[in-house]
C-alpha cells in the first residue's frame, strides 16, 4: 500500500500507540466484488500484496490478478488438471501457488505441488529445486519474510512441510507423519517459530483437530492442541495479536449439530474450545481484525461475526463457503481492509470515527524511548531504546500492511538500561517507508523509517 505521505503514516502511528489520541471502534462492512473470479464452487485462496494488488486462485486451474483493489480481474493462467489451493507473493513480481495434487478431488491430474512466478503471475513454472520428499499436494503457504517462506499440505494427507530461506529459489521438505496426518494451514510468527494445523488421522472418521508448535524451523514439533471430538480437523487459523489466536474446527460428525472454534490467549500453547453454532454447519476460513472482532465462513448462509472474542456469533455478509480471509494492516497493526474468497470474493471496508484527543498518560510503550538514526536511512541504522529491566526483545521491519519484511533482532535477552544496536538494512528492501517495530515483555513501540537509495 502506498500512503500519500510520510506525515500520514506518522499520524496513523500516533493514533495507534496512544500518543495523545484514542481510537474509536471501527465499523466493518463486507461487499461482494461483482467482477471477481468465480467458478461456481468454493474457491480457495486470495493474496493481496497491498490494498490494490492481489491474486486469486481456484480449483479450476486458474489464477487471476487485480491491480485496482478487486474492481477488475485479469486471468493469468488456465491449466486443466491443476487445483490451485494456496498462493502468496514476496513482492510484485515473485510469487508462489500450491496445487492440491491427485487422488483427492476428481479431475485433478497435475502431480506438481508448487509453482513459481518471477513476472507478477504472467508466467508460472514448476518448482524443481526441492531437497527431501516431494509433497503430494499443498494446502497452505505463508511468506514470513522476503527470504523465509513456508508451504504445507495436504488435507487427507500425507503431511509435508516445505521451507525456503532464499526467497523461494530452493526448498527443503520434511514429512511430519505420524505427528500429524494432514496439514491444512500454517502460521509462523518468525522465521523459526510457528504452528501447523490439521488432523490426527487421514480418515476423517478417526481424526481430531490437531495443532503442532515448533521453535526450530520444523525440525521438531510439540503437540499443543487436540480437539475433543472425532470427525474433526483444524481448517484455518487467525492470530490478530501475538498472544491471541483462533482456529476453525471443520466437523463431519453425522447427526451432531454442535460446532466449535478454539481460542488461545497465551500465544498458541494452550487452546480452549468455544461453542460456535448448533446447526451442523461446516466451518472454513477465519479472520480476526483484533482480539475480539472476527469472522468465520461456513457452508450455510453468508458467514458469521463475533465482537466479543468468540463468546457469541451472529450472521454476517462475509460470503458463502469462504475458505480464506486475508486482512490488511497498517504499520501500527490496525486493519485497513481485507478480502475473503469462497463461492464469490468479498472485500472488507473499514470505517473509523475521527479520534478524540485525550491527555497522554505516559503509556508503557513511550517509556521504551525508541528512535532510529539516521532517518532517512540508506543501509546503516542505529536503533536506540531503553529497558526498565532485563527482558527479551525482538525488532523487525514491516511494510504498510503489517507484513514482516526483515528481522533485526529475535527474542534476544537484553539487560536493563539504554541500548544502541547497529543494524544493516537488507539490500533488497524497497526504497520506501517501512516500519521498525520493537517488541519487549513490557510493551511495543514502532517508528517509521524512510529507506533511501
Amino acid at each position: 500500500m502506498r500512503f500519500r505521505s510520510l506525515f500520514l503514516l506518522l499520524s496513523l502511528l500516533v493514533v495507534a500507540v496512544g500518543g495523545g489520541a484514542a481510537v474509536q471502534p471501527a465499523t466493518y462492512q463486507w461487499q461482494t466484488l461483482s467482477a471477481a473470479p468465480s467458478n461456481g464452487q468454493k474457491q480457495d485462496d486470495v493474496f493481496f500484496l497491498d490494498v490494490q494488488r492481489g491474486w486469486a486462485v481456484n480449483g479450476s486451474g486458474r489464477i487471476y490478478r487485480t491491480l485496482n483493489s478487486g474492481q477488475t480481474w485479469a486471468q493469468q493462467v488456465q491449466q486443466t488438471g491443476t487445483y490451485f489451493r494456496c498462493d502468496g507473493f514476496v513482492d510484485s513480481l515473485r510469487g508462489f501457488a500450491g496445487n492440491i495434487g491427485t487422488n483427492y478431488f476428481p479431475g485433478v491430474t497435475d502431480t506438481n505441488p508448487l509453482y513459481r512466478t518471477l513476472d507478477g503471475g504472467q508466467t508460472w513454472t514448476v518448482v524443481t529445486q526441492l531437497t527431501g520428499p516431494t509433497p503430494v499436494g499443498l494446502c497452505a503457504l505463508q511468506v514470513v519474510t522476503p527470504q523465509v517462506i513456508y508451504a504445507a499440505g495436504r488435507v487427507g494427507g500425507p503431511a509435508h512441510l516445505l521451507k525456503s530461506t532464499d526467497g523461494g529459489q530452493t526448498w527443503t521438505s520434511r514429512v511430519l507423519n505420524p505427528a500429524i496426518a494432514m496439514i491444512t494451514d500454517v502460521h509462523f510468527v518468525s522465521a523459526d517459530t510457528g504452528f501447523v494445523f490439521g488432523g490426527s488421522n487421514a480418515n476423517i472418521q478417526l481424526s481430531r483437530g490437531l495443532v503442532l508448535y515448533t521453535t526450530n524451523c520444523g525440525a521438531t514439533f510439540t503437540e499443543v492442541y487436540r480437539s475433543a471430538n472425532t470427525f474433526e480437523m483444524v481448517w484455518k487459523a487467525s492470530f490478530p495479536s501475538r498472544r491471541t489466536g483462533y482456529l476453525t474446527l471443520l466437523s463431519y460428525a453425522p447427526n451432531v449439530p454442535a460446532r466449535f472454534v478454539a481460542k488461545t490467549l497465551d500465544g498458541g500453547l494452550k487452546w480452549q474450545e468455544l461453542t460456535f453454532a448448533q446447526n451442523g454447519c461446516k466451518e472454513f476460513g477465519i479472520g480476526f481484525a483484533d482480539d475480539s472482532t472476527g469472522w468465520v465462513g461456513t457452508d450455510t448462509g453468508t458467514g458469521y461475526q463475533t465482537r466479543d472474542g468468540g463468546q457469541t456469533w451472529q450472521p454476517a455478509t462475509l460470503g458463502r463457503y469462504i475458505n480464506k480471509v486475508r486482512l490488511l494492516r497498517d504499520g501500527a497493526g490496525q486493519v485497513i481492509g481485507g478480502y475473503a474468497i469462497g463461492l464469490n470474493l468479498t472485500k472488507l471496508t473499514v470505517t473509523t470515527t475521527a479520534p478524540t484527543a485525550v491527555a497522554p498518560a505516559a503509556p508503557a510503550k513511550s517509556a521504551l524511548g525508541l528512535s532510529v538514526s539516521p532517518n532517512p536511512a540508506s543501509r546503516q541504522l542505529t536503533i536506540r531504546y531503553r529497558l526498565n529491566r532485563r527482558q527479551r526483545v525482538s525488532i523487525d521491519l514491516t511494510d504498510a500492511t503489517g507484513r514482516v519484511v526483515a528481522t533485526a533482532l529475535h527474542n534476544a535477552a537484553k539487560a536493563a538500561g539504554d541500548h544502541a544496536d547497529a543494524y544493516t538494512l537488507p539490500a533488497n528492501l524497497p526504497n520506501n517507508v517501512v516500519w521498525l517495530r520493537l517488541r519487549t515483555e513490557e510493551g511495543t513501540d514502532s517508528t517509521a523509517v524512510s529507506v533511501q537509495p
